[in-house]
């Protein structure tokens, strides 16, 4: 990425800078490649995105839908990823896979990190229903993994406990609230996609509650500090920040702030917003 964005900036200097890339703030002519990556943030997405459609997204969707079903990291790792049956996965579930990966990466990477379900899987595992397993490994629904639980109902690497095998946790769909005993791909009772166990929900909206609030607090921050800057700018009659650039982020401020409480509460409406952008409205 870095090197993408390096390379992008020596030839917008090679040329004279024909492309004026815009800021939130006053441009500043970029003088070296980290001036680039900290004030061209068009030029920096765009070669990001680039990347992440054109390279990384073919790279993933067709070896994990191929028939070695993993990356040449995985394969290193004598791993794979199979359908809730152990079978190879289609291109279509695999382009899923892929993109559910924005939701693990907004939650400030947790969702890598933290497992929601007894077959050890991330959220975009869970929404895209396939599994990491060893290559050797003679498959079973549960693959000889431990069930584990904790108290926040998901799993928490170092922090889980095996489960004595008692109670039940069930299933939830997060759109109507439906709840039952049996796993399926979409909602009994509305029919879409997000019908999950109860501790995949609950875990999601601890980890999307914790983390835009601290988004909102550092907003709340950048806010205050933008403030005090422009103020300081129209006392000393020069151009600054403008108020309407100030508005968005203290409105996007806001916003995360009471997201993210209502998320914690256990209020649904941020987790769905979040689901709607990756899945899509479609039942």
């Amino acid at each position: 990425m870095v090197a993408f964005c390096g390379l992008l900036y020596l030839v917008n200097k090679a040329l004279g800078f024909p492309v004026r890339y815009t800021s939130l703030f006053n441009w500043q002519k970029p003088e070296s490649a980290t001036m680039f990556m900290s004030y061209d943030f068009p030029g920096v997405f765009i070669t990001f995105l680039s990347i992440k459609l054109l390279i990384a997204y073919p790279y993933f969707a067709l070896l994990e839908s191929s028939r070695w079903q993993g990356t040449l990291g995985k394969q290193a790792m004598r791993i794979k990823v199979t359908d809730m049956d152990g079978n190879k996965i289609s291109f279509a579930r695999a382009t899923a896979r892929y993109f559910f990966k924005i939701i693990s990466s907004i939650e400030l990477m947790l969702g890598y990190l933290i497992s929601f379900s007894d077959q050890q899987q991330t959220i975009h595992d869970v929404l895209a229903r396939v599994l990491v397993v060893r290559k050797e490994i003679v498959f079973s629904r549960f693959h000889a993994m431990p069930r584990v639980s904790s108290r926040l109902m998901f799993t928490v690497p170092l922090l889980s406990q095996k489960s004595n095998g008692e109670g039940w946790i069930g299933y939830e769909c997060i759109w109507c609230g439906y709840r039952g005993k049996e796993g399926h791909a979409e909602c009994p009772s509305c029919g879409r996609r997000g019908y999950a166990p109860a501790g995949v929900v609950k875990g999601m909206l601890i980890m999307a509650g914790l983390i835009f609030t601290l988004i909102g607090g550092v907003l709340a921050y950048v806010t205050f500090w933008v403030v005090s800057e422009r103020l300081v700018d129209d006392r000393l009659v020069r151009e600054g920040t403008p108020w309407a650039v100030i508005l968005i982020i203290s409105v996007a401020c806001i916003s995360c702030l009471i997201a993210g409480i209502s998320s914690i509460i256990g209020k649904k409406w941020l987790l769905r917003l979040m689901l709607w952008v990756g899945m899509g409205p479609g039942r």
